[in-house]
């Protein structure tokens, strides 16, 4: 199930701040979300300062869950970046995590990000 809701994270969330790599925006958003930062977690979201208040609400709904989650499998232990991968033009990554939890768990992540003028960016689109 957690695969499934980090998915959906990854899908959803993102990293501001101009000279974060995606790997960096990429574990800076797990570490957001296991220490319950949901408002943080959102704000590095492609798109998410043109969402409706209702979408912000259910959002950070979305990502609270996953604080759960992380918390009933021990928390984060360890976040690894296997790989990076960057386009030719610069403008878009795709990066694969393996998360370890406290309870041994073990989960590979994959997410995409876009790069904008305030930074990288994961995508909510494919």
């Amino acid at each position: 199930m957690f695969v499934a809701v980090f998915a959906l994270m990854a899908f959803l969330v993102s990293c501001s701040g101009g000279g974060n790599s995606p790997k960096a925006v990429s574990k800076s958003f797990f570490e957001k979300v296991e220490k319950g930062d949901t408002s943080a977690a959102l704000r590095m979201v492609d798109g998410m300062e043109d969402a409706t208040e209702e979408e912000i609400q259910k959002s950070e709904a979305f990502l609270s869950e996953g604080t759960r989650n992380m918390a009933e499998r021990g928390g984060v232990k360890k976040i690894e970046v296997v790989s990076e991968k960057i386009s030719e033009d610069g403008l878009k990554a795709d990066v694969e995590l393996k998360v370890t939890y406290g309870n041994g768990e073990v989960d590979d992540s994959s997410t995409k990000l876009n790069k904008r003028k305030d930074g990288w960016k994961i995508t909510m689109g494919k």
